[in-house]
């Protein structure tokens, strides 16, 4: 079975990365998560509607996609295109989980420094 995971966070990887993002792709190469392979794991910010669509055409050929968006909790506009894979995972053929965190994270410290979200944008 070919399985391929997107996660999406709601701010640019240069300015940071959502914790929920990290805590999110150790679980999948885990044991318990399944063990995926770093190739199998997709890590971005947000998605515009050119990589959306090219995304669409190229995950029809998994058995199992799973899309893991991370959205900011606050009020900040969501221009984010990555809602419209849901139609790949529909039909049993993946899943697609939508998590809500604010706490940005350090690229550098991966996980172990946090940043506040105003600081960091």
């Amino acid at each position: 079975m070919t399985r391929y995971a997107i996660l999406v966070g709601a701010t640019e990887l240069s300015d940071g990365i959502q914790k929920s993002l990290v805590e999110f792709k150790d679980f999948l190469t885990s044991d318990a998560g399944g063990g995926w392979r770093e190739e199998e794991i997709m890590v971005c910010g947000p998605m515009d509607w050119q990589l959306v669509q090219l995304l669409q055409s190229r995950l029809r050929e998994y058995d199992f996609v799973l899309v893991y968006r991370c959205r900011l909790s606050h009020g900040a506009a969501d221009s984010d295109w990555s809602g419209k894979l849901r139609c790949v995972t529909e039909g049993g053929r993946g899943v697609f989980i939508c998590d809500v965190c604010d706490e940005v994270v350090s690229m550098e410290e991966l996980g172990y420094e946090r940043i506040e979200l105003g600081n960091a944008l």
